[in-house]
């Protein structure tokens, strides 16, 4: 196994075990043979890979299920806030079009919306990036006993999947994808 599967293995597979709807992760260029494989074999189970930016000697690619990320994005609330951001979109496709056309030096801050983050943590952040009240997989600032819950599912859940890498088993295998 590579070292850019095991990178995709362990930061997306929280979200092809079903826990996260998205996960970013950066790898290096070069790697792009491995991404367009994995991307090919977890289309099956309608998940997407998309690279936002040129980014340097990095590439980071964006890993959402389709249809999660679809039913989410069209909640009133999420669509309200990105709205405030210019989005306007019919589907999660348009969405990300938008996301990568804000994607600058930094990452544009609703960006925890299309990882999945609770948007009072993701308004949070917003207004006060050094107030909140935990650190894990994105900073909290509403909902501790959720979050902290959620973090350990996510902590077991890769760790698992690490296991499982380092006995040699691909996340084809892994995953039970082609």
């Amino acid at each position: 196994m590579s070292l850019t599967e095991y990178s995709i293995g362990r930061h997306c597979g929280v979200t092809f075990a079903g826990l996260k709807i998205a996960s970013l992760v950066s790898l290096a260029k070069g790697e792009e043979d491995v991404v367009f494989r994995l991307a090919r074999s977890f289309s099956q189970k309608g998940f997407a890979f998309v690279l936002l930016r040129e980014d340097g000697e990095r590439l980071p690619v964006y890993v959402y299920h389709r249809v999660r990320l679809h039913d989410y994005l069209q909640r009133e609330e999420i669509r309200a806030f990105l709205h405030t951001y210019g989005y306007s979109y019919r589907n999660e496709e348009e969405a990300i079009v938008q996301l990568r056309a804000r994607m600058g030096e930094a990452f544009p801050h609703e960006i925890g919306i299309f990882l999945g983050y609770p948007l009072a943590d993701v308004c949070g952040f917003i207004r006060d990036p050094y107030g909140c009240l935990m650190c894990g997989a994105w900073k909290v600032y509403a909902n501790v006993d959720k979050a902290q819950r959620t973090f350990e599912q996510y902590r077991r859940c890769s760790a698992c999947i690490c296991r499982h890498m380092q006995q040699g088993r691909s996340l084809a295998q892994i995953f039970n994808v082609k």
